[in-house]
């Protein structure tokens, strides 16, 4: 069955793209000025979608676009970043696709803090297997994105919230009163929210949250500390854990 598809051509010299809808294959491929294709953008539009399976071709498109214009970028600038994040997102799922096949342990919970401000972050859970971010609102309170179909909210550090492994306590290198300004944003904030699909370009709106998207703006916009390790359009757990910023106290 054919499924519709865009195609990105570039015009001139201005690095513009225009998007044209086009039937056949699954995903969008980019065609150089000549009118052939260029294969390295398929594939790079191809690994995309690969680590945000939940995304369509045409909401990436948006995405790239959006996220050009917002930073000042040519978009051919814009789809490289989106491509190096997900480069990195791609070993990281097949490590936590390995660790959730081998790994018999049964739900667990985060458990109490060190402080109030604390991050946690958990290899394997029970949404897209990014792994999954959590801000601690009080050391035994969490407020996180929980998942698809379910509103961001606060909840017992005691409860069992799909963790099954390799969760690891952090401290967030600064203040406790600034800690405590990103918790007290988190609870205020970004509870209640939708849950959003789009982990690629996370950044850019506060309407829809995923988990690593709540925890990267309590800290943004409470006191402006970016807890993304490598920057990018898009923040995942595994950029929070190991951003300079984040000290790890605890392993389970």
């Amino acid at each position: 069955m054919l499924m519709s598809k865009m195609k990105w051509v570039r015009k001139g010299a201005t690095g513009l793209l225009t998007v044209m809808l086009v039937t056949g294959g699954t995903f969008p491929s980019i065609a150089s000025a000549n009118g052939s294709v260029d294969f390295k953008n398929e594939e790079k539009l191809s690994t995309i979608e690969l680590v945000n399976p939940e995304l369509s071709s045409e909401e990436i498109a948006s995405m790239v676009k959006e996220y050009a214009n917002s930073e000042g970028l040519t978009e051919a600038e814009s789809l490289d970043l989106f491509y190096e994040e997900a480069l990195t997102q791609k070993i990281e799922l097949e490590s936590n696709k390995n660790t959730i096949q081998n790994n018999s342990s049964p739900n667990q919970a985060p458990g109490k803090a060190k402080y109030k401000g604390d991050v946690m972050y958990s290899k394997a859970w029970t949404g897209i297997n990014h792994g999954h971010s959590a801000i601690y609102y009080t050391t035994t309170t969490v407020v996180h994105a929980p998942g698809p179909g379910k509103k961001s909210k606060a909840e017992s550090a005691y409860n069992k919230i799909g963790l099954k492994n390799g969760i690891k306590m952090q401290y967030v290198k600064t203040t406790q009163t600034n800690r405590n300004k990103a918790a007290n944003y988190a609870y205020n904030n970004l509870r209640n929210k939708p849950y959003d699909l789009n982990f690629a370009a996370n950044k850019l709106t506060t309407s829809r949250l995923n988990c690593s998207g709540l925890v990267w703006f309590a800290y943004e916009k409470s006191v402006g500390i970016n807890l993304d390790g490598n920057g990018g359009p898009g923040v995942y757990p595994s950029n929070i854990r190991d951003s300079s910023k984040t000290v790890t106290y605890a392993s389970k």
